[in-house]
């Protein structure tokens, strides 16, 4: 998760953000930035009140809560995992209008997710849900994604002008509060002591690969 955590903020800082800055300056972009992560912050913060706070989590030091325990978690941990995989996909989506393909972001973004899914898997697992839930969940994200992603390259990026970067930014900015809310704890949880160096190998692994796939 940590290392998962590190490639998600290089390529946030280092494709995101770095690309949006040079196409509609640092003023809206920081304020597309902090527009995401409030609305992101937001509702996650609606979504913990019905039971999804802990969807990240792999049962071993902080439980979600069961359906028995808390009425309706199940669905508001669905709506978490899609809130998770929103800002992900919509970023992903304008990207990929640059006539180069973003290599390193799509990288980044498969393999941050990679620890997230199996972490939250056992997480539903460890509270009662069962197989089909979990399958279920999973493919709906996965659908879910995709209309995301072709959503922002044909509808977002299509707009012109200022706004594709400005909605990267706002979706640079929702990743990151989503990186800090959800996946840092988790991976700060498995390994406290290592988890900075797992996050700085993960930033660095992106650099690596962002240098050579350019």
């Amino acid at each position: 998760m940590s290392v998962g955590a590190g490639l998600l903020l290089a390529g946030v800082s280092l494709k995101v953000t770095a690309d949006a800055i040079r196409l509609a300056g640092p003023i809206a972009v920081a304020l597309s930035l902090l527009l995401g992560a409030a609305a992101f912050s937001a509702s996650n913060a609606l979504l913990a009140r019905f039971g999804a706070a802990h969807r990240k989590r792999c049962g071993e030091c902080i439980q979600q809560p069961a359906e028995s325990q808390q009425p309706g978690s199940g669905i508001a941990i669905a709506l978490g995992n899609a809130l998770d995989a929103a800002p992900e996909a919509i970023v992903l989506g304008v990207a990929l209008r640059d006539p180069v393909v973003p290599v390193a972001l799509t990288i980044a973004f498969s393999l941050s997710n990679l620890p997230v899914a199996l972490s939250s898997t056992a997480g539903m697992r460890a509270a009662g849900r069962s197989y089909l839930y979990v399958f279920l969940l999973w493919i709906a994200i996965a659908i879910g994604a995709a209309v995301a992603i072709v959503a922002g390259y044909v509808g977002f990026g299509s707009l012109g002008g200022a706004w594709p970067p400005r909605l990267q930014a706002f979706g640079a900015g929702a990743l990151l509060a989503m990186a800090a809310e959800t996946m840092i704890p988790e991976a700060f949880h498995n390994s406290p002591r290592f988890s900075g160096l797992l996050a700085a190998f993960g930033f660095g692994l992106l650099l690596l690969v962002d240098a050579t796939t350019r």
